[in-house]
C-alpha cells in the first residue's frame, strides 16, 4: 500500500496491527536429591537472570513463557551446592 500527499495536505490513517505469534518456551522438572533421590522443596529456578520460580513440595517447577533465546539456568538452595547450565 502507498499513501500519496500533495502540498498541504494532511491525512490521518488509522492502522490495526496484528502480533506476530512468538512461539514462548517452558521449561519444567522435577529438582531430587542426588543420594535420596528425595524431592527437594523450595528450590530457586532461574533463567536469564530475570525469569524464575520455586520447586514445590513434590519438588516440581515450572518457569513458562520464555521467549526464545539462549539462557543461563540456575538451581540453588541453602543445603546444596549450586547447579548452573
Amino acid at each position: 500500500m502507498a499513501v500519496s500527499f500533495d502540498a498541504g495536505e494532511t491525512k490521518q490513517l488509522d492502522v490495526g496491527l496484528i502480533p506476530i505469534p512468538v512461539a514462548l518456551a517452558t521449561l519444567q522438572g522435577f529438582v531430587t536429591d542426588a543420594d535420596t533421590s528425595a524431592p527437594i522443596y523450595n528450590v530457586r529456578v532461574e533463567v536469564g537472570g530475570s525469569l524464575s520460580t520455586s520447586t514445590d513440595t513434590d519438588g516440581f517447577y515450572m518457569v513458562p513463557n520464555i521467549p526464545p533465546g539462549n539462557y543461563a539456568v540456575s538451581f540453588s538452595h541453602p543445603n546444596y551446592e549450586t547447579i548452573e547450565f
